[in-house]
């Protein structure tokens, strides 16, 4: 949670910025997988400690014989977000 105080002219409007918090995701499949969070590539896993905004993201995990998943986490300021998959087993 944060505050900020913001003058506004009567009949006016104003535009302000928030900068979310980050927190920090490792991601992991099994045998392994190449890795997207919000449609960004993050590389092959394992990954670890990626620094990302806090909220709800998805992560696309591609492995070219094991095909695509799909996973949704939420990443907060707190403890390591930590995803695993198994690229083996049908969704």
């Amino acid at each position: 949670r944060m505050s900020q105080a913001v003058q506004v002219a009567t009949g006016q409007t104003a535009n302000i910025s928030v900068q979310l918090p980050r927190g920090s995701i490792n991601v992991n499949a099994v045998p392994w997988a190449q890795v997207w969070l919000d449609g960004q590539p993050l590389g092959e896993t394992p990954i670890g400690n990626v620094s990302w905004t806090i909220g709800t993201h998805e992560i696309v995990l591609r492995h070219p014989d094991l095909g695509e998943r799909r996973v949704s986490t939420t990443i907060t300021t707190g403890e390591a977000a930590r995803v695993a998959v198994d690229m083996r087993k049908a969704q």
